[in-house]
């Protein structure tokens, strides 16, 4: 019975994780949460554990007495909600760099999952510099990585952002239509393709429980995100 662990399960990835994996009868799974009983309504076998990530005794549980052999992380945050560039950098960054370097410490080396973002490995910018520092961190771990670079995220967020609902009308929708009707194999064209956070649930699932990085790494991105069996 494989042992996942979810960081960032409220949110529109995350979320999505776990209601994925409750039809998962091979893996138990734990969401890290702020207050508990948010994710009962998505599944009924999902392990709520109160967890504040700038702890170290809290970090000192995770491989010890919350089993992880495998972490997802679907972190994030935006500026705005952040409030500063600082507190930005502490959630998409400090996060993410706190959950790695503890695991790295255990014996046995659990599976690392991180949903970055498009543009990562040409970083501009804030937002694109924290995401591609986060993985530098992750790659230089050790531990065995799956790194995620989905472009637009689309889905019910239970925060309103007009930016990203008029983008996902108006440019999304349309982006996505001609991209498989014209061009269903172009990796030019799917790098920047919008994807709904359920596929990059499914494509993170599916590549750490089927197809496994092994004791290197895996980047799934554009074409391969939105279709991972490619990726093999």
């Amino acid at each position: 019975m494989k042992q996942i662990v979810i960081a960032g399960a409220t949110g529109l990835v995350g979320r999505e994780l776990v209601r994925q994996l409750d039809e998962r009868r091979e893996v138990e799974f734990t969401a890290l949460v702020r207050r508990p009983g948010t994710l009962r309504s998505l599944s009924g076998r999902v392990k709520e554990v109160v967890f504040d990530y700038h702890s170290d005794a809290d970090l000192a549980r995770l491989g010890t007495e919350i089993p992880c052999d495998l972490l997802f992380c679907a972190i994030g945050t935006t500026l705005k909600r952040a409030g500063s560039p600082e507190a930005f950098r502490d959630v998409d960054l400090g996060i993410p760099a706190a959950l790695i370097h503890r695991l790295a410490q255990l014996p046995e080396k659990p599976h690392f999952a991180l949903v970055s973002s498009a543009g990562a490995n040409h970083p501009r910018g804030l937002y694109l510099e924290t995401k591609a520092e986060a993985e530098r961190v992750l790659v230089d771990s050790g531990l065995p990585y799956l790194i995620l670079r989905p472009s637009l995220l689309l889905g019910p967020r239970e925060e309103f952002r007009l930016a990203e609902r008029l983008s996902a009308i108006f440019l999304a929708r349309p982006y996505l239509a001609a991209a498989k009707l014209l061009a269903p194999q172009s990796r030019t064209i799917w790098r920047y393709a919008p994807i709904q956070a359920e596929q990059v649930a499914k494509a993170m699932i599916w590549t750490c429980l089927e197809n496994p990085p092994g004791t290197g790494g895996k980047v799934l991105s554009g074409l391969a995100l939105h279709h991972p069996i490619m990726a093999g």
